[in-house]
């Protein structure tokens, strides 16, 4: 698919309706290969992960959650996706922090508004352990949530729409969190299904101060090299020694 080409249509979607699907947003392969990589350095099980393993109001069970700024290749990969969402909702952005989820079987995400630091979001399926597609839902009204969040404005007698949006591995909704109600009210069909959900904020709008988590100070540096002198020996890393030799370095 080219995105680029679909991006005038993927900024109409959004902007109408507060959430716009991207098919394919990473190729099943990268997908995979992201979420073994991932796996691998922060452990799948309760032995050996290395994030977080816990409750929160957000879900009915534990999961294996991972903060971005805990984990920087996750961090990295959102500062890739970053120019590309910020053409599809034709804003400026600047990440505010990504967060990773491991759903175990039978749990929800369960209903709720995104903070001021998730003007917009991004919520990408990395993977199902048995395949079975788990679909995220998004509420048909926009909620004004400068006065109060918007599980608080719905009336008692209120009975509200959701969009039902069906997500394969590699699949993304971009959406606005912080007017629309959201979540996943059907529970996982999976042993376990693993997500990335990306946050961003308008780099000239009213939360931008929420840029990188409030952490820019500390984040965003200058980089120093520093070569020693010419007769330092080479140094090359063992895991790459035969693929140097082989290419004659």
């Amino acid at each position: 698919m080219d995105y680029f080409a679909e991006i005038p249509a993927i900024r109409a979607q959004y902007a109408a309706r507060g959430w716009a699907v991207l098919k394919r947003a990473l190729p099943i392969e990268l997908a995979d290969a992201t979420l073994y990589q991932m796996q691998k350095e922060l452990g799948g099980d309760w032995d050996s992960y290395k994030g977080d393993y816990i409750k929160t109001f957000l879900t009915d069970k534990k999961a294996f959650e991972c903060y971005s700024y805990d984990y920087t290749p996750m961090a990295t990969l959102q500062y890739g996706l970053t120019p590309f969402v910020s053409a599809a909702v034709g804003k400026d952005l600047l990440p505010s922090h990504a967060y990773f989820r491991v759903y175990r079987k039978g749990d929800v995400c369960h209903i709720h508004s995104d903070a001021p630091n998730c003007e917009h979001a991004l919520s990408l399926t990395l993977g199902y352990a048995d395949d079975f597609l788990w679909s995220f839902n998004i509420s048909e009204k926009y909620f004004d949530a400068d006065e109060k969040r918007p599980a608080e404005s719905v009336r008692p007698d209120e009975t509200l729409k959701f969009y039902d949006l069906p997500l394969s591995v590699g699949d993304a909704v971009l959406y606005n969190g912080i007017n629309y109600l959201h979540g996943r009210t059907t529970p996982n069909p999976n042993r376990w299904a693993a997500h990335i959900f990306f946050h961003w904020v308008d780099r000239n709008g009213r939360h931008a101060r929420h840029a990188f988590d409030g952490r820019a100070r500390d984040l965003v540096r200058r980089a120093a090299f520093v070569f020693p002198d010419e007769d330092k020996p080479e140094k090359i890393n063992p895991n790459r020694a035969p693929m140097a030799e082989s290419r004659g370095r």
